[in-house]
């Protein structure tokens, strides 16, 4: 009796991590794998839903081949890469310049309001805070017209011309995603010992050099963080650039996101969308490995 007993637990002991990790992976598995491979099907498939099911078809390669020799695509990945870049970078540098003024014990005792109305941009849907933008940046009666025109500058079209309009969708990522930076930033000084700063000032250094010396290699962990969640966030822009400009002017804000939508569902080409998005997924996934990589070589 106590022998079953003993397998009994046993077997339940086995079993139990099984348990409980199971719908974990069986969600995962329906919202993730299967979708993923479905893509990947249909990819390979030429899939239009302005035609009708018999005419659907096994064609291999070519919506890849299509995909990657369409200009406004190719000149998609282009954009994206590049607003990427820019957002991370601006996203980071103004994130630890504001950490590191509410990290300050004398600011931040006076300043403790600013950290909430920092916080709002996170609190607002993409859809909602594009479209404020949306209305601040009208050519016409938009409030940053008519503040530069106050100061003597011309008015810009905002939406209208290539430059003005990508600098737009900066702006507004950068708006939404530095109170994000900022948070683990702050968290991320404040585990730095305050024994260390007083040493290091005793001795004579001044603060840029305790900032470069100390901190940054402290914290860079918590920066590697924030870049890499940032880098995948940034490639995945969508919301702001549909609301703001449509891909507009032109195709010159067409992001990886918008084209493969677009192809998908205005033009109805499932098969050829189906395949920008695993080009995408692929890009995705290389741009986090290099990252990574980068991010192993400055540890070593």
């Amino acid at each position: 009796m106590k022998r079953d007993t003993v397998v009994v637990k046993r077997l339940s002991d086995r079993a139990l991590p099984y348990i409980f990790i199971g719908p974990a992976v069986i969600l995962i598995t329906l919202l993730a794998i299967v979708p993923l491979f479905y893509s990947l099907y249909i990819s390979l498939l030429n899939y239009n839903l302005s035609l009708p099911s018999s005419m659907i078809r096994m064609t291999g390669l070519d919506n890849y081949k299509y995909m990657l020799t369409n200009g406004p695509f190719m000149k998609s990945i282009g954009w994206t890469l590049v607003f990427t870049f820019f957002t991370v970078l601006l996203n980071v540098t103004l994130g630890m310049l504001l950490a590191l003024m509410l990290n300050n014990e004398k600011v931040s005792k006076r300043t403790k309001i600013f950290k909430s109305l920092f916080i709002l941009p996170m609190m607002l849907a993409p859809v909602v805070s594009t479209t404020m933008w949306k209305i601040m940046f009208g050519a016409i009666y938009g409030p940053i017209n008519y503040l530069m025109q106050s100061l003597g500058l011309p008015a810009v079209a905002w939406t209208g011309e290539t430059l003005p309009a990508k600098i737009a969708v900066i702006i507004i990522d950068v708006w939404g995603a530095t109170p994000f930076c900022m948070l683990i930033l702050i968290a991320a000084l404040q585990t730095v010992p305050r024994d260390i700063y007083e040493s290091a000032f005793m001795d004579g250094a001044n603060r840029f050099k305790v900032f470069f010396k100390i901190t940054l290699p402290l914290i860079r962990n918590f920066i590697a963080l924030v870049v890499s969640l940032r880098v995948m966030d940034a490639l995945k822009i969508f919301d702001s650039i549909m609301i703001l400009t449509d891909g507009g002017p032109g195709d010159s804000t067409e992001t990886m996101g918008t084209m493969i939508y677009k192809t998908a569902f205005r033009y109805m080409n499932v098969g050829a969308g189906s395949a920008g998005a695993m080009i995408f997924f692929v890009i995705i996934i290389v741009v986090t490995l290099i990252f990574l990589k980068l991010i192993r070589n400055d540890r070593q």
